[in-house]
């Protein structure tokens, strides 16, 4: 005898309430593959006309699954949420080895700023794991040993330079550029002999200093009473710009002479009063010349 309520547990367990279903259930759903439309094949677009069993279903046209879509979805979602928990205590670790790491983690940036790979891998191992490992704690602190190291003798070796620096005065060409600049010239600049004398900006670390150049070549710089030559500039076209910044009315002069152009703007002059002083009228009421 058949049973009566055979068709009526089918429905309740299976197609009706799939809520009802759990992962370990023998119960299976078949699904249609999404690849190839439940056709089991698979075919090339254009005009080749290959074709062949489909790579993801087999050739079947469907997969079997102990889960339904409701159940794996809800698996999916639970995983990721787990993932970021578990991607914010990482971050969260990092950030406090960071805290109690100050001088560590600085030096990691500055690296990775610099292009260095091995900072790169190891900020990398930070952000990934929370922390860094004992041999990787102890290269960071070598790394910033031998930069602190480095500073003092890079101070020591400025506080050299500046010692053996030539005094000189440039009192004349800062009023100049002062009477410049209150007369609304921004940036002013005065061509003496070779060479090119411009303040620092008021927001740069050199405020205060006058920047020497000669073309696009840096000379140096004069900040408190000395000049500070850079790399590029030789003793002998350091004793030039020293006589220059001493009496920089003959040095305009010179420039007026040697090109027939003005030492502030650097246009023609076309009077020989002007080419004998090396400065236009309009630029020498500016400058207070």
């Amino acid at each position: 005898m058949s049973d009566p309520f055979a068709d009526f547990d089918h429905e309740i367990i299976g197609e009706d309430d799939p809520s009802l279903l759990t992962a370990d259930t023998s119960y299976s759903y078949v699904e249609r593959c999404a690849k190839c439309n439940g056709s089991g094949l698979w075919r090339s677009w254009g005009y080749s006309g290959r074709s062949g069993p489909c790579f993801a279903c087999k050739g079947v046209g469907s997969f079997t699954r102990k889960t339904s879509p409701e159940q794996r979805a809800k698996a999916r979602a639970s995983s990721a949420a787990r993932k970021d928990r578990e991607a914010q205590d990482v971050a969260q670790q990092a950030a406090a080895w960071r805290e109690a790491n100050p001088a560590e983690a600085s030096w990691l940036d500055r690296q990775v700023g610099r292009g260095n790979d091995f900072a790169t891998s190891l900020s990398g191992a930070l952000a990934k794991y929370g922390s860094l490992t004992e041999g990787q704690l102890a290269a960071v602190r070598k790394g910033v040993e031998r930069d602190e190291a480095w500073a003092v003798q890079r101070t020591q070796q400025a506080l050299e330079r500046a010692v053996a620096a030539p005094e000189v005065s440039v009192a004349a060409i800062e009023t100049a550029f002062a009477s410049a600049m209150e007369r609304g010239i921004k940036s002013p600049k005065l061509r003496l002999d070779a060479f090119k004398f411009k303040p620092a900006k008021a927001s740069s670390a050199n405020a205060g200093a006058i920047y020497v150049t000669e073309g696009e070549t840096y000379l140096g710089k004069v900040t408190g009473g000395r000049f500070m030559r850079s790399r590029d500039c030789d003793g002998q076209t350091e004793a030039r710009i020293v006589q220059v910044c001493e009496d920089p009315k003959s040095a305009a002069v010179a420039y007026g002479r040697r090109t027939g152009s003005c030492c502030v703007c650097a246009r023609e002059l076309t009077n020989h009063e002007s080419i004998d002083l090396g400065i236009g009228p309009i630029c020498a009421e500016k400058f207070g010349w």
